[in-house]
């Protein structure tokens, strides 16, 4: 696995910057945190440049980590123009680090931050902060997607640029690595603006209580309104929801992954890594490209019989349809 270590944390943390007290300290304990990414339809390549990291503490404490903690090495090479480098500061440090989302699909990540002593507590958000704005010399965005049909390089939006993330919890004399899940389904929006990358969908996990799902879909399962699976999707839904919706309803999936077909047999398979435990309902939907992300009521063309009340656990879970 890539490694990417961010450096300088202890002495951060553990001085609170903007307002720690020490007082409020119940020990330390090391955290790590990985990127994955459950990919998006139409794009080959999604590059998100990024110069800081920031935590907050719920005793008040902020800490910030910018380039010079960044191991520039470990940056996808795939986002960085050919015969181009990311460029430095007057130090000769790397003024950002980009990683290729749709490189870490499934169980791959990315990992960021490698068993750093942090102060122990309730940490209320994570901040990423994204550079939306900024090019190469030859014109490319610092971050950007491609598109699958055209091979067109458009740069991507973020809201205030930044994102803001779920809170965490280190626990002190103790190790937990977590995984920041980029859902692009949901989280890469595309409109009149161009390409957007919003919070929604983003999801910090704790990585003792996910699993993965996986399993195969036959060619012949979406007879019943396509003659193929080529557009096919499995949806992963909560158990307790009352209906399965599309994607920007009430009762959307809480994530969704593209059917990988073989050429050769027309079977198909699937893998959605990063899944808290809990109990879950499958669906197959045969026409998973046109549901659009921000948008509830679209027809969803749902293959009989939907698997119900799946139980995920630490083994986790393999599913046939």
């Amino acid at each position: 696995m890539k490694k990417a270590v961010i450096v300088g944390l202890v002495s951060a943390a553990l001085a609170g910057c903007g307002g720690s007290d020490s007082s409020d300290s119940n020990g330390t304990g090391t955290f790590s945190l990985a990127f994955s990414d459950a990919p998006v339809d139409g794009l080959d390549r999604v590059c998100v440049a990024f110069d800081q990291i920031s935590v907050h503490h719920a005793n008040g404490g902020e800490s910030s980590w910018g380039t010079t903690s960044f191991a520039a090495d470990q940056s996808s090479p795939e986002c960085v123009p050919p015969g181009l480098t990311i460029p430095s500061d007057s130090n000769g440090n790397p003024e950002f680090m980009v990683i290729n989302l749709m490189a870490y699909q499934g169980n791959d990540s990315l990992q960021v931050l490698s068993d750093e002593l942090m102060e122990s507590g309730k940490y209320t958000q994570m901040r990423l902060s994204v550079l939306e704005k900024g090019t190469y010399s030859n014109g490319t965005p610092y971050s950007h997607v491609e598109e699958t049909d055209t091979n067109s390089v458009e740069g991507i939006r973020v809201p205030s640029g930044e994102l803001k993330l779920d809170g965490f919890d280190v626990v002190a004399d103790a190790t937990q690595a977590y995984t920041l899940e980029f859902d692009l389904r949901k989280s890469m929006v595309q409109n009149a603006n161009g390409y957007q990358l919003k919070p929604r969908g983003v999801r910090l996990v704790n990585n003792e209580s996910v699993a993965a799902i996986d399993g195969t879909v036959s060619s012949s399962a979406c007879n019943d309104y396509i003659n193929n699976i080529n557009d096919a999707f499995v949806y992963v839904y909560p158990a307790s929801t009352d209906d399965h919706g599309d994607l920007g309803s009430e009762f959307e999936p809480y994530t969704s992954v593209a059917v990988n077909v073989n050429p050769l047999t027309q079977n198909g398979t699937f893998d959605v890594g990063y899944v808290p435990f809990g109990t879950y309902d499958l669906a197959l939907v045969c026409n998973g490209s046109e549901d659009h992300p921000e948008i509830g009521g679209d027809q969803l063309e749902i293959a009989d019989p939907i698997q119900q009340d799946l139980i995920l656990s630490t083994t986790g879970l393999t599913v046939s349809f």
